[in-house]
């Protein structure tokens, strides 16, 4: 099993990187906006099932890179720390732009959608692939740890892209307001900095 320090640090950083405005929020909003919350409750189905891929495929394979590579895995570590720098600076200067228009969808168009959103975000790829080496123990991950990981994703995923898609239903103009958006990002970008600085000082 995780550490519960781990797998606390794992579970903000992963909520950060969630409600972080992006193409996968913009388009749980928009439908939001656009059929009704209702329409996003498959939609957040589609992110889930999209972020278990990502967070499967990122857990056992760098487990194995990490076997592998012994005490030179270091270096994914301090690539990661990059990345999380990189993304930080990517927040605070991100412009934001309108939110797409989506049509009225069927249950299975919602879920099927936003799969595909999440599964072409670069943003979860890349989340997975800096986080995993700072906070799990890849060369230890172990059926219960990935267990954890997994109720991580199920309990974090609907929870915050559906207070999105609520929030969307009755406060349209907060959600679409470019500077509060904005606002958004800059507190993302600090929050995301300090996360990739504590992991390059710590042992």
């Amino acid at each position: 099993m995780l550490s519960l320090h781990s797998y606390l640090i794992y579970c903000a950083l992963y909520a950060i990187c969630i409600a972080v405005p992006g193409p996968g929020v913009a388009a749980m909003v928009a439908r939001a906006l656009g059929s009704g919350f209702r329409s996003a409750v498959p939609a957040a189905m589609g992110t889930l099932v999209g972020d278990l891929v990502w967070m499967t495929l990122s857990a056992f394979g760098l487990a194995g890179l990490a076997a592998a590579m012994g005490q030179s895995f270091l270096i994914v570590k301090y690539a990661g720390v990059l990345y999380l720098l990189y993304m930080a600076y990517k927040f605070w200067v991100a412009k934001v732009s309108e939110l797409p228009e989506i049509v009225p969808a069927t249950m299975s168009q919602s879920f099927f959608s936003q799969l595909s959103v999440t599964l072409g975000n670069p943003k979860a790829m890349g989340f997975f692939l800096a986080v995993f080496p700072q906070v799990v123990d890849l060369k230890h991950l172990n059926a219960a740890g990935y267990l954890q990981l997994v109720l991580a994703t199920a309990v974090l995923i609907p929870s915050i892209m559906l207070a999105y898609a609520a929030l969307a239903a009755r406060v349209r103009e907060l959600l679409t307001s470019r500077r509060a958006r904005k606002g958004i990002n800059r507190v993302a970008a600090v929050a995301i900095a300090g996360a990739g600085l504590w992991v390059a000082v710590s042992e």
